[in-house]
């Protein structure tokens, strides 16, 4: 059976006030719109749950990812934790997410796949239901069967110590602190590119993006 390869992209925006607003149902499916010039869409489907009111207890917000293969034949995407990319704006509106610079050059010797992203920790996968047993930062590609889902819990536990616009521009720099209770909007995008094996092209199928997700953490 022919296999395909998906390589999922993430792509940032420092869009706020012009986005739709979505307000997560406890166990609900949010489907992921499409953005840019679209090819096929048919092939994947995004999609996310997440809890509107979560404890403090919980250390962190947390969230699953959801990629639904509609294809008669497997595909193989690369690790949705370490290249998804979201941002998350707290009361003020601003965006307090950890950037992830797993799509950064790397600039060392060993290059090498290797887990960069700390904008989320991955937690748990399921494939059709299936514990995966795999340690999800040493796995660069996650195989879907065809007409398969796959499932990820992530948690986002650490955000930026942001205080004001300029902070947001350059909060790579900043300091690292623990998530506060507070009252949040989550927003989250993946591009998937499609490439056959053996195959030295790749071709964009669809570039995904969730709504807005309105979230009370610890209140």
């Amino acid at each position: 059976m022919k296999t395909i390869t998906t390589y999922i992209i993430a792509l940032s925006t420092g869009l706020y006030l012009s986005i739709g607003t979505a307000s997560a149902q406890s166990g609900s499916e949010i489907r992921f719109n499409t953005f840019g010039k679209t090819i096929d869409t048919s092939l994947v489907m995004v999609s996310a749950t997440v809890n509107p009111k979560q404890s403090i207890s919980m250390d962190g917000i947390h969230f699953s990812i959801i990629v639904r293969n509609n294809s008669g034949n497997s595909i193989t995407i690369k690790n949705i934790s370490d290249l998804l990319y979201l941002a998350l704006y707290n009361e003020r509106g601003l965006d307090i997410a950890i950037e992830n610079m797993s799509m950064a050059p790397i600039n060392r010797k060993d290059r090498s796949w290797k887990f960069r992203s700390e904008a989320v920790s991955p937690d748990k996968a399921y494939i059709n239901g299936k514990d995966e047993k795999s340690d999800l930062k040493q796995l660069e590609y996650v195989e879907i069967p065809a007409r398969g889902k796959y499932l990820i819990n992530l948690m986002l536990k650490n955000v930026k110590d942001v205080k004001n616009s300029k902070d947001v521009q350059d909060r790579y720099l900043k300091p690292t602190v623990k998530l506060a209770s507070g009252k949040y909007r989550l927003k989250m995008w993946l591009s998937i590119f499609l490439k056959e094996r053996n195959s030295s092209g790749s071709s964009r199928i669809a570039g995904f993006e969730s709504p807005m997700i309105d979230i009370e953490y610890g209140r």
